[in-house]
């Protein structure tokens, strides 16, 4: 039996607990132990279990794995790296809901939540996340530590590089690029290549400025 340690205990880590309750009903053999985080959410006091200790001062024990539970993916890269330096493994957390084809190719530490459909030959990198009812057709490739939510939709084709976050209801054409660190705004039809560091929004999407 695992146990499972989510990182993060602030309203990500308290979905993620319950896509854990839900998976490890259905397919995984783990209990969950509790939280890793600096700051105290009060999440114990909402009927969560509680807070282990910070990710820093956590010392990895036998049959322990992890699932990272934040969205700020610049933030998720360093406390996943963390982790692995301690030598912790990941693990994958899909919804039973969720439609994955066989040919789909995943790596560690993904989460994917309630009614997403994964199409043919799609490829999804280490800890990235999609939020519920993503829909990606064939041959989408998701690099690493991406953040994908809700409704977002992809084309045929589309690749997203790591640290990439698409935001919900967006819409990327078929063949698509978004370069990493990119942000793709809420409800955005992106038609033309997403340059690294940017973010866009609208429809088309356009670079913005802060």
């Amino acid at each position: 039996m695992k146990n499972l340690i989510i990182i993060g205990a602030g309203g990500l880590a308290r979905e993620i607990y319950d896509l854990a309750k839900i998976c490890s009903q259905n397919e995984t053999l783990f209990k969950i132990k509790g939280f890793l985080s600096k700051d105290d959410t009060g999440i114990e006091a909402m009927g969560y279990p509680k807070i282990l200790s910070t990710v820093i001062d956590y010392s990895v024990e036998e049959n322990d794995c992890f699932f990272c539970a934040i969205g700020d993916v610049i933030v998720r890269k360093r406390v996943v790296e963390t982790i692995i330096s301690k030598g912790g493994e990941f693990i994958n957390l899909i919804h039973p809901t969720a439609i994955v084809s066989p040919s789909v190719k995943l790596g560690i530490g993904i989460g994917i939540k309630s009614h997403c459909v994964i199409s043919s030959d799609v490829e999804i990198d280490s800890f990235s996340f999609l939020q519920s009812s993503v829909i990606m057709g064939h041959d989408v490739k998701i690099g690493k530590f991406c953040q994908i939510n809700s409704f977002a939709f992809f084309a045929g084709y589309v690749k997203i590089n790591n640290n990439a976050t698409i935001n919900a209801g967006a819409k990327l054409l078929q063949n698509v690029v978004v370069e990493e660190q990119a942000i793709v705004g809420m409800g955005s039809v992106v038609i033309s290549k997403v340059k690294a560091g940017t973010t866009v929004f609208g429809n088309p999407a356009k670079r913005i400025n802060f």
